[in-house]
């Protein structure tokens, strides 16, 4: 079915796992997601995958303790069957002392457009369209290797304290790896609907990247002044959400534990977790029913707050920030909307601030070395540039880096007037182009 079942149909499902008896309370919580990929590589589709799938989570509480329940059964008696395991789950667990209790009603902000018919009811043919569209920006000699996807979700709760939520979104995202001439270039965006994309774009920013990054010279290991592009960035700020969670803080594995309100990063740089303004993606409500808040996580060179699920925000004495996953969550809550405010410098003009250094179009293989210094390690990809004298310069075989993220930021002297917008199933980030005084590179690659 590629259309919602509605908030009717769901809610009445999920009805018939409220009245088991033995429980305290119960909330229950439908995914209805369905869409489809158009995947190609060497420049032809080789894949059309789809997708269709609705899932029944249940959490019972019975004596503080805590069971949880799924089923793929989208029917009354699926979710009574998950709220009975759910509930002998329960009986098996010891106590939670930091159980916050259930979301109960409450109103939802104004997220504006979110649903796009034409996107969820997307056909392999459309899909494929945009494809084409992808492909015919190619240079001679190229070929291009990514995907064209369209999807919804839809999301249901229901809760024995109040809560009956219902929202339903749209994504649409293309992404591509343009090859030639033995060099790569990335190109990404996501968007509500399919037509707010430009593939065409995508595929022409990748083709230009490769084309650009053809016979790279060997750049000596060491410290380089940065203009990092919108995907180098992203990664960064994806590795750094963690250090905004209130139970990351709350346990002083954050670079801002105990350190609210004072001086780390450049103060050029405005952070937010904002899953309400334009451009954001998906439902109005977290994975436990509370509404999304716009959060600010960084201005004038502090870190300014933290993310709250329901079980962060009773320990702290606060309210959730709705920033919450479905049951069970042994992570805590999650900034998963990061967005990164821009400036007003062109690209070219971030560069032409910069004697020597790099462009660095894109990281690859980012892993977390050290979370509380935020220090993580990975490869530069599909586009790296020398600065010289204030321009762009010859392309550069892919280094290696170890890096601080927070001390990267903490030097950063200008930013880019134009947000590129990085998305998956897990996080979705809207970041400029960034000018950072010091960035460590270690080595060269040879990948």
């Amino acid at each position: 079915m590629r259309e919602p079942l509605g908030a009717g149909c769901l809610h009445a499902v999920l009805d018939a796992s409220l009245d088991i008896g033995g429980a305290d309370e119960v909330e229950a919580r439908a995914v209805h997601a369905w869409g489809g990929l158009a995947r190609f590589a060497r420049s032809a589709i080789h894949q059309h995958v789809a997708t269709d799938d609705t899932s029944i989570s249940v959490r019972v509480v019975t004596g503080g303790r805590i069971g949880v329940a799924s089923t793929n059964d989208a029917t009354p008696a699926g979710a009574a069957g998950a709220a009975a395991r759910a509930l002998a789950a329960a009986r098996l667990s010891p106590p939670d002392p930091t159980y916050p209790g259930l979301a109960g009603p409450a109103a939802l902000p104004d997220i504006g457009r979110r649903f796009d018919e034409a996107t969820a009811t997307a056909s392999p043919a459309l899909r494929s369209r945009a494809v084409t569209q992808l492909l015919a920006c190619l240079g001679p000699g190229q070929v291009a290797a990514g995907a064209i996807s369209t999807g919804a979700t839809e999301v249901a709760l229901v809760t024995t304290a109040g809560a009956r939520l219902h929202g339903v979104a749209t994504r649409s995202a293309a992404s591509t790896v343009v090859m030639g001439g033995g060099a790569s270039g990335h190109g990404e965006d996501a968007a509500v609907a399919l037509d707010d994309l430009s593939p065409a774009e995508v595929g022409a920013r990748a083709a230009r990247t490769a084309a650009a990054a053809v016979d790279p010279v060997t750049a000596e290991a060491g410290t380089y002044e940065v203009v990092l592009l919108p995907g180098a960035v992203a990664t960064l700020l994806d590795h750094l959400a963690s250090a905004f969670s209130a139970k990351v803080f709350a346990e002083d594995r954050s670079p801002f534990s105990g350190r609210l309100g004072e001086a780390c990063v450049s103060p050029l740089l405005d952070l937010a977790d904002d899953a309400l303004g334009e451009g954001a993606l998906g439902v109005a409500f977290d994975g436990e029913g509370t509404p999304r808040q716009r959060v600010t996580l960084l201005a004038g060179g502090a870190a300014r707050g933290l993310v709250h699920d329901r079980t962060s925000a009773a320990a702290a004495g606060t309210d959730s920030t709705g920033h919450g996953l479905a049951a069970p969550n042994p992570y805590g809550p999650v900034a998963d909307h990061l967005v990164l405010a821009p400036g007003s410098s062109g690209v070219e003009e971030l560069i032409a601030g910069i004697q020597r250094g790099l462009v660095v179009t894109r990281f690859w293989y980012t892993r977390d070395v050290n979370p509380k210094r935020t220090l993580v390690t990975g490869m530069t990809r599909d586009g790296t540039f020398l600065i010289e004298g204030g321009r762009r310069g010859p392309p550069v075989r892919n280094l290696r880096y170890n890096q601080s993220i927070i001390e990267a930021l903490a030097g950063c002297d200008g930013v880019g007037d134009q947000l590129g917008h990085s998305s998956d199933e897990g996080s979705d980030i809207r970041a400029p182009a960034l000018r950072l005084r010091s960035f460590s590179f270690t080595s060269a690659s040879d990948h």
